[in-house]
């Protein structure tokens, strides 16, 4: 994974699933980055998911996020879909490093 990804506002769309309507992003081919900035706020990596099949595990994880007071946001890497959300740990914090 890179480092850092600016989120284009006239790139972005959203993805209906479950009833949820997010805000979704596609990268296509670039590298999936650990941290996206969107209006100015921090979305860290949280999970990614196969694109085929996404939506029937979707729901749970980003209500799960919603209901500790975080906001998703979804980008499309290759053929995955990457959650991304704001407040939470950034992936391998807190770890040694090499660890």
């Amino acid at each position: 994974m890179e480092g850092v990804q600016e989120v284009n506002e006239g790139r972005l769309e959203t993805l209906a699933t479950d009833g949820m309507e997010l805000p979704y992003i596609e990268y296509g081919q670039l590298e999936p980055a650990v941290k996206l900035v969107w209006n100015g706020e921090d979305f860290w990596y949280h999970k990614t998911l196969p694109l085929k099949g996404y939506s029937a595990v979707m729901a749970g994880y980003i209500r799960a996020l919603e209901a500790e007071g975080h906001k998703p946001l979804l980008a499309r890497f290759y053929d995955r879909i990457y959650i991304y959300a704001t407040g939470i740990t950034p992936l391998g914090a807190g770890k040694p490093p090499g660890g």
